[in-house]
């Protein structure tokens, strides 16, 4: 289309200014969206980067916090926590309800 623009305008068309001015910012744009798409797409590793080592991590960090920053875990991980009898019921957050939840553990080894 940017050719066909170059020759419309050797040959003198009126209408290059707005086809120009059009085409650019549509190129300016798309340019801008997938810089977005780049970003969500890092920052969408990144997290689950951050999710994987949490968990690996989770029982040496619980172990060796302090009593505030165990709460604050268990937070995290867990909500509506509630004790029937001598049994904790709860829901995990999401990502980690379904590796909690997940009925072949051995899918979720390295």
């Amino acid at each position: 289309m940017m050719d066909n623009l170059y020759l419309d305008k050797l040959k003198g068309r009126s209408d290059y200014d707005r086809f120009y001015q059009s085409l650019h910012e549509k190129k300016v744009d798309t340019v801008a969206r997938l810089e977005q798409l780049q970003d969500a797409d890092d920052n969408y590793h990144m997290t689950a980067q951050y999710v994987l080592t949490f968990i690996q991590l989770a029982h040496e960090l619980f172990i060796s916090s302090e009593v505030e920053e165990r709460r604050q875990s268990i937070k995290l991980v867990l909500s509506n926590l509630e004790l029937n009898d001598e049994i904790i019921v709860y829901k995990a957050h999401e990502p980690l309800d379904l590796i909690i939840n997940s009925t072949d553990r051995q899918l979720w080894r390295g």
